[in-house]
This record gives C-alpha cells, sequence and structure tokens, in this order.
C-alpha cells in the first residue's frame, strides 16, 4: 500500500499553499502546482494493472478489439465503447483507454472544485476530494469517476442559469454511467430555477427516506431483476450489512447537516442550500439501501463532491483561529477518509510489471 500513500502524502502537500498570504503568489503556485499533481494522479490510475472493474473493462475492450461489437454495447455505455472503439481503429492498447478516462476524471473533478471552490482553499478542497472520492471510487470505476463529476458540475452551473451548457455536460455524463440518474432530481430542481430557500426541502428528504424504509424493505427484490446490480444484490444472506462504524458515520453526517441548517441557514447562498439539498440525498440513499455496504456506499459516492462542499461551507463563516481549526479538522477528516478507503484496496501493481 506504500504507493497510495504516497499519492495521499503529494496531494497533501498542496494544502499548504492555502497559508500563503499574499493572493498573488498563491495563485502562481497553484498554477504550478496542479498541473503537475493532475498529471500524476493520471498515470498512477492510468498505469495501474488491476482494481475491482479491471478485469471486466479489459474484456470489454479486448471484445472491440476483435470486432464483437454490437448494438446494445452502444446503448449501455456508449462513451467508453466509442473510446474504445476509436483506440482499437489506431491501434492502440486498453491503456490509452484507462489514460483518457483517468484524465477526464481528474480534469472534471478539478473544473468543479475550481467551480465551486474559494481560491484560497481550492487545494484543501481537491485534497478532500482525492481523499473521499479517488482511492475508493476513481480507482474501481473509470466510468463513474468520469460521470459523477460531469454531472455535479451540470448541477452548480444550472442553479447559475448557464442551462443549455448544463444539459450538455448531464447529457455527456449519462453516456459515461448510468448511474448519475439518480441525480435528475437536482438537475431538474436546479433547471427549473428552485433557490432550496426553505429548510423544508432538506426535511423533505428526511421524510422521503423514512417512506422508502418503511413502506420498501423488501427493495433487494426488485434491485434484484437489475443485472447491473446483481454483484450487489446476491448473496445478501451471507453478510453484506455495514459493520457499526458505518452506521457512526452516518449518524455524524446526520448531525453535521442538522447543525448547518440550524445555526447558518439563513446566511448561506443558494448554491450552498443546493449542495445540502445534494448532500441530503446522498444520506437517504445510504440509509435506504444500508441491506447492502457496497450498494449503501456506492450509491452516495455519485453525490460524493457534494459532501465535500458541504463540508467545506463552514470555511466561509468562520474567521480567524477558528477557520484556522476547522481546516485543520478537515485534513484529519481527508486522512480518515482515505484510511478507511485503502482497506479495501488491493496493491497496487501496474502494467509494466
Amino acid at each position: 500500500m506504500y504507493w497510495y500513500y504516497v499519492i495521499i502524502g503529494l496531494v497533501l502537500c498542496g494544502v499548504v499553499l492555502s497559508l500563503e498570504k499574499d493572493e498573488k503568489i498563491r495563485r502562481y503556485l497553484q498554477i504550478v502546482y496542479f498541473p503537475s499533481i493532475l498529471c500524476v494522479l493520471a498515470l498512477f490510475v492510468g498505469f495501474r494493472s488491476s482494481s475491482p472493474d479491471y478485469g471486466s473493462y479489459l474484456d470489454w475492450f479486448d471484445s472491440i478489439s476483435r470486432g464483437s461489437l454490437v448494438a446494445a454495447d452502444w446503448g449501455k455505455d456508449p462513451a467508453f465503447v466509442l473510446v474504445s472503439y476509436i483506440v482499437c481503429m489506431l491501434r492502440g492498447k486498453f491503456v490509452v483507454v484507462a489514460l483518457v478516462f483517468a484524465t477526464t476524471a481528474l480534469a472534471s473533478q478539478f473544473c468543479f472544485c475550481r467551480t465551486v471552490s474559494d481560491r484560497k482553499w481550492i487545494t484543501l478542497f481537491f485534497y478532500l476530494v482525492v481523499c473521499r472520492t479517488f482511492i475508493g471510487s476513481d480507482m474501481a470505476s473509470i466510468r463513474s469517476a468520469v460521470a459523477i463529476p460531469l454531472m455535479s458540475i451540470s448541477i452548480v452551473v444550472a442553479s447559475r442559469g448557464k442551462r443549455k451548457f448544463a444539459l450538455l455536460l448531464y447529457l455527456v455524463a449519462l453516456t459515461c454511467h448510468l448511474s448519475v440518474l439518480i441525480g435528475l432530481l437536482p438537475f431538474v430542481l436546479s433547471m427549473s430555477k428552485v433557490r432550496f430557500s426553505s429548510r423544508w426541502w432538506i426535511v423533505s428528504v428526511a421524510f422521503a427516506t423514512i417512506i422508502v424504509w418503511v413502506f420498501l424493505e423488501n427493495i433487494v427484490v426488485l434491485l434484484s431483476f437489475a443485472s447491473r446490480l446483481s454483484i450487489y444484490t446476491s448473496n445478501l444472506g451471507e453478510g453484506h450489512g455495514p459493520p457499526s462504524a458505518y452506521y457512526i458515520y452516518i449518524m455524524m453526517r446526520m448531525l453535521f447537516l442538522a447543525l448547518i441548517m440550524m445555526l447558518c441557514w439563513d446566511n448561506l447562498s443558494a448554491e450552498s442550500r443546493l449542495a445540502l439539498f445534494c448532500y441530503s440525498i446522498g444520506i437517504c440513499l445510504q440509509i435506504v439501501l444500508l441491506f447492502n455496504n457496497a450498494l449503501s456506499w456506492r450509491s452516495s459516492d455519485i453525490f460524493g463532491l457534494f459532501d465535500i462542499y458541504a463540508l467545506t461551507i463552514p470555511l466561509k463563516l468562520l474567521s480567524g483561529r477558528s477557520q484556522a481549526a476547522y481546516a485543520v479538522g478537515l485534513v484529519a477528516l481527508g486522512g480518515a477518509f482515505a484510511y478507511s478507503s485503502f482497506s479495501v484496496m488491493e496493491p497496487y501493481r501496474w502494467i509494466f510489471s
């Protein structure tokens, strides 16, 4: 696991740039830092030779290279098929596809950071994104790693009135991974110029969670008919439930949301309230799908970037030592995210070994 620690350490070094008080110098340092770290991360992902989904991607690519492409492939995940088809036409190997998706995913995540984060704290924001999504999600599913940040950006830019651009981004996200259909509700609300001025938007998600939990206890029966979810819904009786620490994590998320709603709601921008709405949907998915730990976590990952957005909201409201103390707490939280992800990752192996 040595290389994972090295990667997290390199990203953590960027957080120090937030301490630079001169805005001009800090901006120049960021201009040097981000291209360098994004290149390192893209190569790290693109050159790895194993992950939970790596074998299925490779088999799919080999099928395309042999000319076994059928119409159903285009309908299932057109972006992956298109990129693979072009690479095969150019006589390239799967590593090229992996590099394309890794680069696109990381560039999209950086664009989300740049879109929503204060410039002073952007390296801290990016560090949290890497700790929250890079190890556990991006390394496992390169298609959703592209789709999720594109969907997240589309929701934000839709709330800013750029609806045509937002629609284009969301459609592209869908071509990468259909899981982002879960984000359709906040996307439609943002496109409809909803400002989320009332706390009842969050409360309504809580009510919806209770209703689904009570009346759809056997939701797994419905999910079992979807072949794409069978990996999670099969053998549920063999102990796929979450550990106790996972319940504590969800309770802490709920507590954070409740505190922000009670203490800070009136001081939040419409965009921050939108982020909290998406954050609450992520909690809802975690609770409703608690029957399966993997499905609960991966479904909440769809709003993972909004988790980071929500966690950084207090940075905009605090000042002085309290702001610095909260930033240190976020660094520690990022480390906890990364450490928990290491436990489910295989030792890093690259294609040249």
